[in-house]
């Protein structure tokens, strides 16, 4: 068996080509002095009006008769808050609620979106981002461990996570963590410095995490605004060891981070990267891991981490554009979780530029991503929370029953709206 530093090479491979009610006056999504009252169908027409103006109100319109009547008021020298109150106390008012705006499904300006297929609201092989959109575009923070990242990138600069406990470039470890000037993330081929990408893995799965969306420029990732932690273990020809995976783990979560995507494997299983997902476990971090390039089922041959059986592993299969799995992609109804797009995806690379790859590695992030959107929005969910929602509200698909844990493809509109 080879020994605990064995080589863990970068998954990817295939490369193709270069709501609850708020109170009325407090909702900035609802039409401002207006209401929808619904009243029971008891209640005559001179009824609803007295019983409108009593409170405060003016009938403006009947809306429909639906399980009664419906009406729209508005609020007539006094505040839409107390209007509210004043008919839900009122006999034969069923509720009284703010005129809610409601959204087109939002779509970024990016340039190169249209050839993002993996975030469209339609396809067998998307994941509904423009639905998420329309309630949130931020994300937690997620360390990435990989290449490194082009912190420079005009489609990830300002959404590069630095230290601020560190002084970049004074050549000291301001922040006594044990890696000198680790300002944007950390370089563990080195041993100090920021995770700066010499190989562009690393930055291809960052600019789908967190690629600038609606800036008018490149791509856009699935969180618009977020913050990736560069965690560079692998070096230039995309291999690194297991002891500096160990490492970046450990950085990860003593760092604060709570979301990390892997985007490697071997099938070597190494014990001491088992105790180190064990130890983010027992820290509460979710990771999130490529299921590897093989083709093959990681029940009978396993790829790790993806296979290892922690319950704060989501393990990622990767579909096509119809929501096939793809050919080179392991899967396994025991060892992998779920699929998310991962063929032919265009991200950010190095050189500011873009390209075109294809790989598990371009599957696992988006998934990350997506936790980090739920995360977002809830700083106290759980793993195991972040975990339930993503798995429990994939998109069916008939392709990867048999092949995958939970047959169906990452859903993250449908995901951010089950998450508690």
């Amino acid at each position: 068996m080879p020994s605990a530093s064995t080589s863990l090479a970068v998954v990817a491979g295939l490369v193709v080509g270069a709501i609850a009610s708020a109170p009325a006056a407090a909702s900035a999504d609802a039409v401002p002095g207006q209401l929808v009252v619904g009243f029971h169908g008891s209640v005559s027409s001179p009824a609803r009006q007295r019983v409108i103006e009593q409170a405060g109100g003016r009938l403006v319109r009947r809306l429909s008769h639906i399980d009664g009547t419906v009406v729209r008021v508005r609020a007539k020298g006094l505040a839409l808050s107390a209007l509210q109150r004043r008919l839900r106390g009122q006999r034969g008012v069923r509720y009284a609620e703010p005129d809610y705006y409601l959204k087109k499904s939002t779509e970024p300006d990016d340039p190169l979106y249209a050839e993002q297929y993996a975030l469209a609201a339609t396809g067998a092989g998307a994941v509904n981002a423009p639905v998420a959109w329309t309630a949130r575009t931020t994300c937690a923070k997620v360390a990435v461990l990989d290449t490194g990242a082009q912190y420079s990138h005009p489609d990830l600069t300002g959404n590069i996570w630095h230290n601020s406990h560190e002084v970049a470039g004074n050549d000291v470890d301001d922040d006594h963590n044990g890696y000198v000037d680790d300002y944007y993330g950390v370089d563990l081929v080195k041993g100090r410095d920021s995770g700066v990408d010499d190989e562009g893995h690393g930055t291809h799965v960052s600019g789908i995490i967190a690629g600038h969306g609606d800036n008018g420029t490149g791509i856009s990732g699935l969180c618009w605004t977020g913050s990736v932690m560069p965690v560079k273990f692998m070096n230039s020809r995309g291999k690194g060891s297991s002891s500096d995976a160990v490492t970046g783990i450990d950085y990860a979560v003593r760092m604060g981070a709570k979301i990390v995507n892997g985007s490697f494997g071997s099938s070597s299983k190494s014990t001491a990267l088992a105790d180190a997902v064990d130890y983010a476990q027992s820290k509460g971090v979710l990771l999130v891991f490529a299921a590897g390039n093989d083709g093959t089922s990681n029940d009978s041959a396993p790829e790790y981490p993806a296979a290892l059986t922690d319950s704060n592993i989501i393990a990622v299969a990767a579909v096509t554009t119809t929501g096939a799995l793809a050919s080179f992609s392991n899967y396994g109804t025991k060892s992998v979780d779920l699929g998310a797009p991962g063929d032919s995806i265009i991200s950010t690379y190095l050189g500011s530029g873009y390209k075109v790859l294809s790989g598990t590695s371009m599957a696992s992030p988006i998934v990350a991503a997506a936790a980090a959107m739920l995360r977002s929005r809830d700083p106290h969910l759980s793993y195991s929370q972040l975990r339930s929602a993503i798995l429990s509200s994939t998109q069916p698909d008939a392709a990867l029953a048999g092949k995958v844990a939970h047959p169906g493809v990452l859903d993250v509109g449908a995901a951010l709206a089950s998450a508690p």
